[in-house]
């Protein structure tokens, strides 16, 4: 049986870019593109996975208007990482 990590059910936004195209506000800009297109279409909330360690993404988050709802352990690498919602 697998582990559940996560929030079950709910929608997940991420982003990844190529290391050359950081720190210039593509993933903030593509994310808020998303997130208007999700309000438009009725979705209530979303959630992003973010590495505990991962202080750009966590900063995308919080630019995003997301909140910390949670920690957690996943359980192949021991890794902290953090569960991130927004209300739309």
């Amino acid at each position: 049986m697998a582990a559940r990590l996560g929030p079950a059910g709910e929608i997940e936004i991420g982003w990844r870019l190529g290391r050359a195209h950081w720190g210039r506000g593509y993933a903030t800009a593509a994310a808020g593109e998303t997130l208007d297109r999700l309000r438009a279409a009725g979705v209530a909330r979303v959630v992003a996975m973010v590495d505990a360690r991962n202080e750009r993404s966590i900063a995308v988050t919080r630019r995003l208007g997301m909140r910390l709802a949670e920690t957690f352990t996943t359980p192949a690498s021991a890794r902290q990482g953090h569960c991130y919602r927004l209300d739309l």
